[in-house]
């Protein structure tokens, strides 16, 4: 009996996490900012900068009739959601939108220096972000938050 492949989300998702932890670096113009790089939203550790890795939104479909059903029989799109959030104090939006464009754009270069996510699936791409500018709950600065969507095809 042939083994059954298991999707390629988990390690799409391991990768980018590695990825983003070993190339992204704290905002070398503000020293007070640190950086939180996570699997899903962060607990009570909410520093300046925090980078989130985040759920998957998976389709599945018939890739190829395979009498077994095994390897290569179905193909799976999804995408993994990451959420970019800069905050600052103060009221400087056009900086806070600034800097959660830069880690916007370190982000989608990992992806494009390697759009195969390390392996893990055919091929991977940002297709999507929204950014929005807010004033803190507390009105004692600014926060930038970016919504980015990379999609990924595999077929397993």
């Amino acid at each position: 009996m042939s083994t059954i492949p298991a999707s390629t989300a988990p390690a799409a998702r391991r990768w980018l996490y590695e990825q983003l932890t070993a190339q992204i670096q704290p905002d070398p113009d503000n020293t007070r900012a640190s950086l939180l790089i996570c699997y899903d939203e962060p607990s009570t550790d909410q520093p300046s900068d925090i980078i989130s890795v985040g759920g998957v939104t998976r389709e599945i479909a018939i890739s190829a009739m395979v009498g077994s059903g095994g390897a290569g029989w179905l193909e799976e799109r999804y995408t993994i959601a990451l959420i970019i959030d800069v905050a600052r104090g103060g009221d400087d939006a056009a900086g806070v939108f600034d800097r959660a464009c830069t880690l916007l754009d370190q982000v989608v270069a990992i992806i494009r220096a390697d759009p195969t996510l390390g392996g893990a699936v055919l091929v991977g791409r940002p297709v999507s972000s929204q950014t929005e500018g807010l004033a803190l709950d507390d009105h004692t600065g600014r926060q930038s938050v970016v919504n980015l969507g990379v999609e990924c095809y595999a077929r397993i």
